[in-house]
């Protein structure tokens, strides 16, 4: 009896010798975790301080929240979590900035790899194989306009009707005082529906009766028209031949040129018409110049300047433009190309800068793009700092002021940057500019 009332004495002290290590070990266990964390927890003086010139901002990022996966809402609950607390304003912007910081390694490539320069072509040479013979020739010049449907569409933000219509002034401006230039209008009535077909394939018009060039008369009838319907490029050759033979003999020298975006969509055969007018004799060459024209139609035109005994240029294609057509046209003939061709580099350097200053514009975008993306990270992370009372109200409005200053920064050195181009692609427009001015004379003098 005493045995068991002593073995039951030892068994009780020996449970509550195990009771108290154990409470010891998990005492232990809660301290050793809490260690843990304490020692997981960033280090304040650790973070580097947060750029204040806009040229190092933009080489804080990638955060280091975005280094390894996408930044999502729980992600930064919990990288904002994990802070230090009782943060004054500036270690929570430069723990916020450290962590969340955006990438501009992408939008400043753009910018650096954006070029503002433009190529200017070579101008048709002058005065090989003219005949001087023809010299004292009459020159006449009949323009062909295009005003179907698809010259009102736009070719790098500029309307083509427009686009031609200003380098048909240019051209007739330039032409010798003693030449006379006709205008005639295609496809400028009706619309481009069936119903409208037949009334559409039927329109072609002299606005501008042959006759020495007259500013104001000549202008008063461009605006006559506007692009409407289909396209009857045949009718509009042979009814060509027609005003231009009253005006043929020895002494004229008679050149056509068609100004289209398009081929024959009235079932005509503008080939042969454009080899009837030049096997006449009527017109000396057919020169046909293109805007935007797709491969199909490129391949109609350019077998129509064929027939016609001249050239086919595509203007969009930023090659030379009205190219001599044939070693026996005439001077006064070849200076006329020459002016087409100085008017038609304008409109394409005019096109080319609208071109690239709409291409600074998205790459501008893109980079205010990022700069308010970081914005959002940023209020976003100091939301959380408020939530998880790492930071008091008072200190976080600091911080808001500090992210606000931040962006404003950055939106200036954004204006900046897409200033400073778009003057160099003005100041490299006018060296183009200078550059066509220059071969013109050098090529006039030849």
């Amino acid at each position: 009896m005493k045995l068991a009332k002593f073995l039951s004495i030892i068994l009780f002290a020996f449970m509550i010798l195990l009771t108290g290590c154990s409470e010891d070990e998990a005492a232990k266990g809660k301290k050793d975790e809490k260690a843990g964390e304490q020692q997981e927890e960033p280090d304040k003086s650790n973070i580097p301080k947060a750029a204040t010139e806009p040229e190092a901002m933009v080489k804080e990022g990638p955060g280091e929240a975005f280094t390894s996966e996408k930044m999502g809402p729980e992600k930064l609950k919990k990288t904002v979590g994990s802070l230090p607390e009782d943060l004054t304003a500036d270690e929570a912007y430069n723990h916020l900035i450290h962590l969340l910081a955006a990438d501009y390694s992408k939008v400043l490539k753009k910018y650096k790899n954006f070029n503002p320069s433009f190529i200017v072509d070579g101008a048709p040479k002058q005065g090989k194989g003219s005949d001087k013979k023809e010299e004292n020739k009459k020159l006449h010049v009949a323009l062909l306009m295009d005003a179907s449907g698809s010259m009102g569409a736009y070719v790098n933000g500029e309307m083509k009707m427009k686009a031609a219509k200003e380098s048909l002034q240019k051209f007739v401006s330039d032409l010798p005082k003693d030449a006379k230039v006709m205008l005639r209008v295609y496809g400028h009535k009706g619309t481009g529906s069936d119903a409208d077909k037949k009334k559409s394939c039927s329109s072609t018009e002299v606005v501008y009766p042959l006759s020495t060039y007259k500013k104001a008369k000549f202008n008063k009838s461009l605006s006559k028209f506007k692009p409407a319907g289909w396209t009857p490029l045949a009718a509009s050759i042979k009814a060509a031949k027609k005003d231009l033979k009253g005006y043929s003999g020895k002494n004229v020298k008679n050149v056509v040129y068609i100004i289209s975006d398009g081929e024959e969509t009235c079932g005509g055969n503008p080939v042969n018409a454009a080899k009837t007018l030049h096997d006449s004799g009527i017109a000396t060459a057919v020169n046909i110049i293109g805007f935007d024209v797709g491969n199909k139609a490129q391949a109609q035109l350019k077998k129509v300047a064929k027939a016609g005994g001249g050239s086919f240029t595509n203007v969009d294609s930023g090659k030379d433009i009205f190219v001599a057509a044939q070693n026996n046209i005439q001077e006064a003939v070849e200076a006329a190309e020459l002016n087409m061709w100085s008017a038609m580099e304008g409109v394409d350097l005019t096109w080319d800068a609208i071109h690239k200053n709409d291409d600074l514009d998205a790459i501008a975008s893109d980079f205010d793009d990022v700069i308010s993306q970081e914005k959002d990270f940023l209020l976003s992370g100091l939301i959380g700092l408020v939530e998880t009372k790492k930071i008091t109200e008072k200190e976080a409005d600091k911080v808001e002021e500090l992210i606000e200053s931040r962006e404003e920064k950055l939106d200036q050195l954004n204006e900046k940057k897409e200033e400073q181009l778009k003057k160099r692609i003005e100041g490299e427009k006018q060296k183009a500019s200078d550059l066509i001015d220059k071969m013109k004379k050098e090529r006039s003098k030849n």
